[in-house]
């Protein structure tokens, strides 16, 4: 019973500590973050013109908003690590915002499996100089931004028909424009080993059918899920 209890008081502080070096970001104009931790807040200069942010799902990022002189579109192609931008303001009352390097839109970033998943938009030939809208989504590693080849990645060089054809594998497109991912919301699990770049639901029978294992590159099999279910791992676990 001891044991238990000392258990239990342990998890407590284990989890309050964890509530209480939670850090929160304000925007306090288009180049200046307020950033709090505890009761401690901090004004910090960007190295970003930036009209907004989101939090990556594990809220251990900030994904930053900017429309370019010339465009209409948002770009989601900036982003920095909420410790890193804490103790960068601290120490110098700057911080350093990082760039993907190919201007990629930034879906969601994950600390744990040192991934982020990228959405790009771009025009391709379909033949007869018609052009066509394309819409691919690359999964980088942190912090050198490598991409890690999936089936659905398109190669450099490819030709358009196997480009689409990869593009296709992904499932489907995701059920909500890029810009606008409710706050939260996971495309990658919380142990970063699986990725939903077409968005995912765990409401339905099958709910793992478009997830992708980034180890084995693959969508996750069946001997993969019936090991997730022995270990009583659910989806929601992963991505709730």
């Amino acid at each position: 019973m001891l044991r238990k209890t000392i258990l239990a008081a342990s998890f407590f502080m284990m989890h309050s500590f964890c509530l209480s070096q939670e850090i929160s970001a304000l925007k306090t104009d288009r180049q200046t973050l307020t950033l709090k931790k505890n009761s401690e807040s901090l004004s910090c200069q960007v190295n970003l013109n930036f009209e907004s942010f989101r939090y990556s799902g594990d809220r251990q990022f900030l994904i930053f908003k900017q429309i370019k002189e010339g465009f209409h579109a948002p770009f989601y192609t900036d982003f920095v690590k909420l410790t890193d931008a804490y103790d960068q303001c601290k120490k110098s009352s700057r911080v350093r915002i990082f760039h993907d390097p190919a201007g990629e839109n930034i879906m969601d970033i994950n600390a744990a499996g040192k991934i982020y998943i990228t959405y790009l938009e771009d025009m391709h030939h379909i033949g007869g100089g018609t052009l066509a809208t394309r819409v691919s989504y690359a999964v980088k590693r942190l912090p050198n931004s490598k991409e890690i080849l999936f089936p659905f990645s398109v190669r450099r060089n490819e030709s358009d028909e196997k480009a689409m054809q990869r593009i296709g594998r992904t499932g489907g497109m995701s059920s909500y424009a890029f810009e606008t991912i409710p706050d939260g919301v996971r495309l990658i699990s919380k142990n970063g080993q699986y990725i939903a770049p077409a968005g995912i639901s765990c409401n339905t029978e099958s709910p793992y059918e478009d997830v992708w294992s980034v180890e084995t590159r693959r969508k996750i099999s069946a001997k993969e899920v019936e090991g997730l279910k022995r270990k009583n791992i659910r989806c929601e676990d992963l991505f709730g």
